[in-house]
């Protein structure tokens, strides 16, 4: 973690205690999450407070997996002091919450933690470009319930973008996760009906990369437990219905009040280059790539556009300093999406790679001769082509590192494989009698 003075830390430690013991909290939860970016707990009571801001809880790492291998089981816990925030919760006694980084026994980082490897880019971003910062628009559905443990995906209301039904319980499922954000200092700009019935939209402010993987992993948190307040589920699956829309992760990625035009075409440049190996990372279930295809403007080709909503990259105003990368999609693991993205947009500014013309038309529109002759390379689609580009790709494959990289290899590789032996519903009603 980034070093702070000694008096700021120990005020805010300070700041803790008191407000732990005015709301007499009993647990503290240390959140992190694994290497695909599922949500882990470890609620240790607030009496070892001392401990716990001390770095000092220690959790089985080889019983996380692709964390460590079983003769380093003993990990460490470092929260992040700046992440503590009471959980909203109105049942029950209240419960803290600090996000944390995960170290070996000694104390030394520990290569295989996602939200590290996002630090580290984000120091190389600083260099290139202070003061960036990214927004996040995390689409997701509301489901009703579940039928004998099974999530079910009816939904409750029949709505489109920026509907409003004062009776719709997914409207008032949304309403309650944005102010649960807002009561843990999460600033959001904006939250809306999507384009399906069910899908909602919340909108995160711009701040510090790091921060914002943060954010996205609190959202995620809040809504899947205040959801079934409301008789829903909340999924941030990419495309849980074949006749909807899919959900997606839209990064608004502010470059700094200090960079010029230049700067920004090489981040786009960046991005665009490394579009196929980001996808890995960006969009990393063999679901993903049924969102990524010819509809409901998903991107689909490596280009950028002032104004075509199905491009990559879109960039309304140049002169703002602001790009939108269309493509990752809400199931990310949000610190290793980040981290390569920033890393892209590095190597684009470093390299200086200009990204081309902009496309002036819908992407789906270009036909493959027009891509041919302009170099326009298609996105993945299917997890195992993402794989194939990450393994060719040294610049995002070095913004994980190697433990990172490998272990995801292996697993997604794995995830992949069984989900082309499986036999699905679809072909057994095209085959089944038939043949």
């Amino acid at each position: 973690m980034p070093s702070i003075p000694k008096a700021s830390l120990r005020a805010r430690r300070r700041t803790i205690a008191e407000e732990i013991a005015e709301r007499r909290v009993r647990f503290v939860r240390l959140q992190f999450v694994d290497l695909f970016g599922v949500s882990k707990m470890v609620s240790v009571p607030a009496s070892r407070l001392a401990e716990i801001l001390d770095g000092k809880i220690s959790f089985d790492g080889g019983s996380i997996d692709g964390f460590v291998r079983d003769e380093e089981l003993d990990m460490l816990l470092q929260p992040d002091l700046e992440t503590f925030a009471i959980f909203p919760w109105t049942d029950g006694q209240p419960e803290a919450r600090l996000i944390c980084t995960i170290a070996m026994p000694d104390g030394s980082a520990f290569e295989g933690c996602p939200r590290t490897t996002l630090q580290r880019n984000v120091e190389r971003l600083n260099e290139l470009v202070p003061g960036a910062r990214i927004a996040a628009e995390v689409e997701f559905y509301l489901f009703s319930g579940r039928d004998e443990g099974r999530l079910r995906t009816e939904t409750s209301d029949v709505g489109s973008y920026f509907d409003f039904s004062p009776s719709d319980r997914g409207e008032r499922a949304r309403d309650a996760i944005v102010a649960a954000l807002e009561s843990m200092d999460v600033a959001v700009t904006a939250a809306h009906h999507e384009h399906s019935p069910g899908q909602h939209e919340i909108d995160l402010a711009p701040i510090e990369p790091l921060v914002a993987a943060d954010a996205i992993l609190t959202l995620r948190t809040l809504a899947k437990h205040l959801a079934p307040e409301h008789g829903l589920e909340a999924t941030f699956m990419p495309k849980p219905r074949e006749s909807s829309a899919g959900s997606g992760l839209h990064l608004a990625l502010h470059l700094g009040d200090g960079s010029d035009r230049e700067t920004l075409l090489y981040a786009v440049g960046g991005l665009l280059a490394h579009g196929p190996a980001l996808t890995a990372l960006c969009n990393p279930t063999v679901n993903s790539y049924k969102r990524l295809v010819a509809a409901w403007d998903a991107p689909i080709h490596c280009v950028w556009s002032r104004r075509s909503t199905d491009a990559m990259i879109r960039v309304p105003d140049e002169s703002a300093g602001t790009i939108e990368l269309r493509s990752p999609d809400p199931a990310c693991n949000p610190y290793l999406a980040l981290a390569v993205v920033v890393a892209a947009i590095c190597d684009g500014i470093e390299r200086h790679t200009l990204p081309g013309d902009p496309v002036t038309q819908p992407s789906y529109a270009t036909g493959e001769r027009e891509r041919r002759e302009r170099g326009i390379i298609a996105l993945p689609k299917s997890l195992r082509q993402a794989i194939d580009a990450l393994d060719a790709d040294e610049c995002v494959r070095g913004a994980i590192g190697d433990h990172c990289y490998h272990a995801l290899r292996d697993a997604k590789i794995a995830e992949y494989e069984r989900y082309r032996r499986a036999v699905h519903e679809w072909e057994r009603e095209a085959y089944l009698r038939r043949y």
